[in-house]
């Protein structure tokens, strides 16, 4: 027994990860020499994205993507736990389109994001989509189409009462029937969501490139960095040029 207790405390001090991991089998209890003869020491479940930091109670780690992130606790509500698992997944799908819509245009030469939008800052305007000329592309029309589209998607999946086939409805939006396959859907949605929280700060990203350098793409900022990753970083932003060498 003193053996054993040597060897897993010894692992633990080089492995910690492997004693502490929400996802290791010594995580759930392990018995510890104490004076008294059933003693027993139990280590709590650890959040994944930070080990050694508490997991909290109400992130169990079920849902895909869950690593027990929730430093601000806004999750402590079940119904906006929920509320916001949908949130999240939605944006994220919005932000693996965008973000390909950013890069794909100025990929072809066909001007950047920043520039894509400016017409509808003209009178009249005409939008254009890979320059070509937009049906009905007009400011008003196109916002008015935006919305009873918009309107009536959310409309018809507020009426869906399973949470569940809310954020994953199957049907005509799983038209390969990946869905299927229960253990493989369980791996694509872990995907999907990793995929999407990247989005999302790619997003973020490509937006602040946008203020800190105005009329500018993702692409073209990419570029400048690699030309002269010294002087052209987020240090370059955030650091007055006058103090850099």
């Amino acid at each position: 027994m003193a053996s054993t207790v040597l060897r897993s405390c010894g692992l633990a001090a080089v492995y910690p990860s492997v004693l502490f991991s929400s996802k290791s089998q010594f995580a759930t209890s392990l018995p510890l020499p104490s004076g008294g003869a059933n003693a027993t020491s139990r280590f709590t479940m650890t959040a994944d994205w930070m080990p050694g930091s508490p997991r909290p109670p109400y992130l169990d780690g079920s849902a895909p993507g869950d690593f027990g992130f929730d430093p601000l606790r806004l999750g402590e509500v079940p119904e906006n736990l929920e509320r916001f698992k949908e949130s999240e997944l939605i944006h994220c799908r919005w932000a693996m389109l965008a973000v390909p819509g950013m890069l794909v245009p100025e990929a072809l030469g066909l001007g950047n994001w920043v520039e894509a939008q400016q017409w509808a800052a003209v009178p009249g305007g005409q939008a254009t989509y890979l320059g070509n000329p937009v049906p009905w592309g007009t400011l008003p029309t196109i916002l008015v189409i935006e919305f009873l589209a918009i309107a009536f998607v959310e409309h018809q999946r507020s009426m869906e009462k399973d949470p569940e086939k809310k954020k994953y409805p199957g049907g005509a939006f799983d038209p390969l029937g990946y869905s299927k396959d229960p253990v493989k859907f369980q791996e694509l949605k872990v995907k999907e969501i990793k995929n999407g929280r990247l989005a999302l700060l790619a997003f973020v990203g490509f937006c602040v490139q946008q203020s800190a350098y105005p009329g500018t793409g993702p692409l073209e900022n990419l570029a400048s960095h690699l030309a002269d990753p010294w002087h052209n970083n987020i240090g370059d932003v955030l650091i007055p040029t006058n103090l850099l060498p």
